[in-house]
């Protein structure tokens, strides 16, 4: 699960694409000093440690990553595609065999080997493995070459979702990796991957440069480069866009919304996040071990006035992980509805917040602290409303803002957590995603994200039985009941579901924006208007 992740190049964007770089429009504003139509300037919330999944799988990491990297299969429109294998067929439960696409070479000019794929998927289940994406690798147990241009993949059980999973192991060059070690995707450090672009710079202070990879098996992208600038403040993004510094940028913050309306010559693009804004109570501390202090926090929680009031309709109030967008392949609109409507909820109500906290063993209140990412100023003005709301039960929360890369290796350390908030963003179209990164008992560890370390046999037994199938209504009803069993144990209060916008400056547009932009080929959306 990707946090600020979560979560593609089409045929028919990529003609689009390539007609655009015939074209030669113009690629900046005023303030670029770019060769018209041959650069792009995007810019992003703040350096990735990586331009690897294994080093960092963040969305902010992934922007970059998903165009130098590719793994076996990519996405598209929420589709899931061929990539580096052709095909792939499961011939037991546990058990798939993929074929490689031939004469596709690294940026390095080397082939690429099926022993190189055998390794990108084990190096994420070594001994000593650090691999920030290692989660969505959760029921690998080895791949193996079988084949000059074929590969194995066994699992530990039977996995509805592992058709996705190859999308977290891009394929790397063995020999590149285990060279470079530690260092390999790090600023100033080797990166060669498959991708349309390869990495010619990348500084943690000065921004990152891809060029086109010359190599590239697929259609050449429009942009001979693409120039990266690190940008987390929203009053400098809007000058960097009202300037022509910088061409567009995902995921603009909700409350900053108005003054991107604003600027001349940039258009807003709105589409489904599929994502969840939500506060996690570290059950294995007290208070939150207390069922009567959580239900006292949903309680407090005015979710239909902040979503209208202060995000201005650009996001609804949540009662779940899975936002409905999550289901539409797999359920039609009116299941969805039903399964929403099943999910128990604590609705804003300050006289149930008050009997909560009388029944818990804090009943004259308590103070406690919570840090939010600077890249998420909408968290911590959710924080703010709520804050207020619980001081009314005598309970002082601290709210503070910290660097975003603080706060991922906070979340990543899984150490002190006390209470947290996030942005869960998806990985792939199903609902089970944002389920699997938040209730199994196994994820209550280090560069997992269970961050209330919530513990169900009752849960575990449901999601070992999910994945186990392959039909989509038994699946439906297994994860209903998941959501249904865990808004009752209240490990975590559902927010809301927040739209996704971006900013994208004349002459461009982007075409089919969703929350995974970050696992697409998402420059192939980019086109002239």
């Amino acid at each position: 699960m990707k946090f600020p992740r979560m979560l593609g190049g089409t045929a028919a964007v990529m003609a689009a694409a390539l007609a655009l770089s015939a074209c030669g429009s113009s690629g900046g504003g005023s303030g670029s000093t770019s060769p018209t139509g041959t650069t792009l300037n995007w810019a992003i919330a703040s350096a990735p440690r990586a331009i690897d999944m294994y080093g960092d799988f963040s969305a902010n990491a992934n922007v970059v990553s998903s165009l130098v990297n590719e793994g076996l299969v990519t996405l598209g429109n929420l589709k899931l595609k061929p990539a580096l294998a052709t095909s792939w067929k499961r011939t037991s439960p546990t058990t798939y065999v993929y074929s490689l696409r031939e004469g596709v070479t690294f940026s390095d000019g080397n082939p690429v080997t099926a022993e190189d794929v055998a390794f990108s998927f084990n190096r994420h289940l070594a001994e000593d493995s650090t691999s920030q994406s290692v989660s969505h690798l959760k029921t690998l147990k080895k791949a193996k070459v079988t084949g000059e241009h074929e590969v194995t993949v066994t699992l530990t059980k039977p996995d509805a979702t592992w058709v996705y999973d190859p999308m977290f192991a891009p394929v790397v060059e063995k020999s590149v990796v285990e060279k470079a070690g530690e260092q390999y995707g790090a600023p100033g450090g080797t990166v060669v991957g498959t991708g349309p672009y390869t990495v010619k710079s990348f500084s943690a202070s000065d921004g990152i440069v891809l060029r086109r990879n010359e190599h590239y098996w697929g259609p050449k992208p429009a942009f001979e480069e693409i120039h990266f600038s690190y940008i987390a403040d929203p009053n400098s993004l809007s000058l960097a866009l009202r300037s022509g510094d910088v061409d567009g940028s995902f995921g603009i913050a909700l409350s900053n919304v108005s003054q991107f309306e604003r600027l001349k010559g940039v258009t807003l693009t709105e589409g489904d996040a599929l994502a969840t804004a939500s506060l996690m109570f570290d059950m294995d501390t007290k208070p939150f071990d207390d069922i009567h202090v959580r239900r006292a926090f949903a309680y407090a929680w005015d979710a239909e006035s902040f979503t209208k009031n202060v995000l201005r309709g650009h996001a609804t109030p949540a009662n779940a992980i899975s936002s409905p967008g999550f289901w539409a392949n797999i359920a039609d609109p009116a299941k969805v509805d039903e399964v929403f409507t099943s999910i128990p909820a604590q609705p804003f109500d300050m006289a149930a917040a008050a009997r909560e906290l009388a029944q818990s063993s804090v009943p004259d209140g308590f103070s406690t602290s919570i840090s939010y990412p600077d890249s998420r100023p909408e968290l911590g003005q959710a924080l703010q409303v709520l804050a207020e709301n619980l001081k009314q039960l005598k309970i002082t929360l601290k709210v503070t803002e910290i660097p975003y890369t603080q706060w991922s290796t906070l979340i990543s350390e899984h150490k002190d957590l006390t209470i947290q908030i996030a942005q869960w963003n998806p990985d792939y179209p199903d609902p089970s995603d944002l389920i699997l990164s938040q209730y199994p008992s196994s994820h209550a560890v280090k560069n997992q994200y269970n961050l209330s370390n919530y513990r169900s046999d009752k849960v575990d037994k449901l999601i070992d039985e999910e994945l186990a199938s392959t039909d989509d209504a038994e699946r439906v009803q297994i994860m209903t009941e998941i959501l249904q069993t865990v808004a009752k144990d209240v490990p975590n209060v559902n927010l809301y579901w927040p739209k996704t916008i971006m900013a994208i400056r004349d002459p461009y547009t982007y075409q089919n924006y969703n929350g995974m932009y970050a696992s697409e080929l998402w420059v192939y959306n980019v086109s002239a208007k």
